[in-house]
């Protein structure tokens, strides 16, 4: 556990791009904040270790980077931002452990974070029946509607449904999707069967397997049997690059496609994603004011060489946002929070966001190819798209 006080002294320098990101951002903020409050206290609860070790990285530090900002700017209403850092290992028992530490021990305003599915189902199981809010930056499944949970990621009709579209009209009407064994290949998996139905396309098979496999060979060899038209990825974390490596080996033809697929991955070993799509909210190619600002602020805090992703910037964004609603509520009061959350906006990185009714963010939603450089190239760029849960609205 890593509990950290960010004075101003430790603030990155400041920058016109960051500035402007605040200023365009910034309301009026109600004389009830008052510095004499002491701090506004923070959890960040992710995989820091284990299957999902290369994105919680990631993930942390654009929380950081947006807490560093905001501290060298007033904070909070005049209150500076702690936080605290705890690792849910990526495990059902973590997650609701630290979820409760976070919440019963250090009192935190809110949690910020967490990666695989299972890790925010399991939080929510804290979270949600002690009223306090948690915000989760990663796409998912979709499908919950609780007021106590805020998504900042996509959900599948921001992700899914485009890529659908354009697979099946550029590559073909058929699929085989291979996948992690839990909630989100299984949930996005129907997604994916639905979407692709209602464009006359099919999913030929789907196998999930546990996190660890080794040696996704037979699985491949029932994929050339099968000759879909694309290959539907899902696999979680470190299977990812096992499942890449197996994939570029057997020399199938087929395009490769998975939503789980970013800068971060890429950048890792360019040569394992070379020609295959994703669909993010985010990629460091995106050209605007706010990310340009975003990408030389990450890099002067943590390395020009080390790449971003949407997961991370959904987190930088779940910051921002809270801090817009705090201070349009006047307190940290839970309920006042949430409220505000509905009406706040900003400008990220990714672009121009806010909170839909039902409280998923309303998301970019980008299909990109990697090249050779490991960069991500727009193929289409279907702007933000309103997240659908259907019956929700809170």
């Amino acid at each position: 556990m890593t509990k950290l006080n960010l004075t101003r002294r430790e603030t990155i320098k400041k920058i016109g791009g960051g500035a402007a990101i605040l200023g365009a951002a910034a309301l009026g903020m109600p004389s009830i904040l008052s510095a004499a409050d002491g701090p506004i206290k923070l959890g960040f609860l992710s995989g820091l270790t284990g299957l999902e070790t290369i994105l919680g990285e990631t993930q942390l530090n654009c929380f950081k980077l947006a807490v560093s900002e905001i501290n060298g700017s007033n904070g909070i209403g005049g209150r500076q931002v702690e936080f605290i850092v705890e690792d849910d290992q990526t495990t059902t028992k973590g997650a609701i452990n630290k979820a409760r530490k976070l919440i019963n021990g250090d009192g935190v305003d809110a949690t910020i974070g967490l990666i695989a599915s299972l890790t925010h189902v399991a939080a929510r199981s804290v979270t949600t029946p002690a009223k306090k809010l948690l915000m989760y930056s990663t796409y998912y499944e979709g499908e919950v509607c609780e007021r106590y949970f805020k998504s900042t990621g996509q959900i599948p009709n921001q992700q899914i449904v485009p890529s659908v579209e354009w697979l099946t009209a550029n590559e073909g009407k058929s699929t085989y999707i291979i996948g992690s064994d839990y909630v989100w290949p299984r949930k996005s998996a129907d997604t994916i069967k639905a979407a692709m139905e209602a464009k006359g396309g099919k999913v030929l098979g789907a196998e999930f397997f546990p996190f660890g496999t080794q040696d996704f060979g037979p699985a491949l060899d029932r994929v050339k049997a099968a000759k879909p038209d694309f290959v539907w990825m899902m696999c979680a974390g470190n299977d990812l690059f096992t499942f890449l490596k197996q994939y570029k080996s057997f020399g199938l033809s087929q395009q490769l496609f998975s939503q789980g697929l970013d800068d971060v991955v890429s950048g890792a070993d360019p040569e394992l994603t070379v020609g295959a799509l994703s669909n993010q909210a985010y990629f460091m190619n995106i050209d605007n004011p706010q990310n340009v600002a975003f990408k030389k602020a990450y890099g002067d805090m943590f390395g020009a060489d080390k790449p971003i992703n949407a997961i991370g910037e959904a987190a930088y964004d779940a910051v921002y946002l809270y801090k817009l609603a705090v201070e349009k509520a006047g307190t940290t009061e839970t309920e006042a929070v949430i409220d505000a959350l509905g009406t706040v906006e900003f400008d990220a990185p990714q672009g121009h966001v806010s909170f839909a009714s039902n409280g998923v963010m309303r998301s970019n939603s980008i299909l990109a190819r990697a090249n050779a450089a490991g960069a991500w190239e727009t193929v289409e760029n279907y702007g933000q798209i309103d997240p659908i849960v259907t019956g929700c609205s809170l």
